[in-house]
């Protein structure tokens, strides 16, 4: 993350909780690569119908990268994936290059967006309440409604997005917002604390039936409201590219691009 982003973006807790996701067989679906002194030089993991192949910038050109990569797909195959996919982020272009020539197409791009809380807009006065367990199901539909409609998401389960989330170590519930109406929640913006004072804006979702009121621009502004409470500095989010509507609204908000990363995928089979 340091070398492609410049700071990290991935923490011992995200590493937990991808290592104890539905369906994960860690023994089969993980490998490492290891230089002569027993240090990790390479990771790889399957999640879902995503590989995860990172490589320290120390031992890029040793070809790990692309023993894991192989590795992957072979194992992808046999867990029945038809199309597996893969990501680069920010500056790393010969991760770009590795996955055109392995015979991978651009699918998606995605923006990292990042404001510091002391600039951004005050919350207006709209009544926000925190996360409770009894809320879990109905934030999930929520959630798993919303994202449907943006192309590329892949639905989640609830003991699949409850190990992403509600299971972490470091979950805070006070970072967790809904917003009620008459016929139940309406929107759920859902926050992390991060390294560094950056509070991460994780989910944000209105239901369809309440679009339009201008719900997603206070929860968003609710939640940084409750960041700086907590004491953090920054906000950071992650939007999918074409979702041009929630750009538009971060953007309004005081957010700009910091960085960018692409999706890319493979029909196994393909070569």
């Amino acid at each position: 993350d340091v070398a492609d982003l410049g700071v990290p973006d991935f923490t011992l807790q995200d590493l937990r909780a991808d290592w104890t996701g539905d369906g994960l067989e860690l023994e089969h679906d993980a490998r490492v690569a290891v230089g002569a002194g027993g240090a990790v030089r390479a990771y790889a993991i399957l999640l879902g119908d995503d590989a995860v192949v990172c490589v320290h910038p120390e031992a890029e050109g040793e070809g790990n990268g692309t023993v894991l990569r192989r590795w992957a797909e072979a194992r992808a195959a046999e867990r029945g994936t038809a199309v597996l996919r893969q990501f680069a982020y920010g500056s790393n272009d010969g991760a770009r290059r590795h996955l055109r020539e392995a015979g991978y197409e651009l699918a998606q791009h995605y923006f990292r967006l990042r404001a510091e809380l002391a600039d951004v807009p005050p919350a207006p006065e709209v009544t926000l309440r925190t996360f409770e367990p009894a809320d879990e199901a109905e934030v999930h539909r929520v959630v798993q409604d919303a994202f449907a409609e943006i192309e590329g998401h892949r639905e989640q389960t609830l003991d699949q997005w409850r190990s992403k989330g509600i299971a972490k170590e470091a979950h805070d519930p006070s970072l967790w917002l809904l917003l009620e109406d008459d016929e139940g929640i309406a929107g759920v913006v859902l926050g992390e604390r991060w390294e560094d004072g950056t509070g991460y804006v994780a989910e944000l979702a209105v239901a369809a039936r309440a679009r339009g009121r201008g719900h997603g621009r206070a929860l968003l502004l609710g939640l940084f409201d409750a960041f700086r409470r907590a004491g953090l500095r920054h906000a950071e989010l992650s939007v999918h590219g074409r979702n041009r509507g929630a750009l538009a609204l971060y953007e309004s908000a005081g957010m700009r691009t910091v960085w960018q990363a692409e999706r890319w995928e493979k029909a196994l089979g393909s070569g």
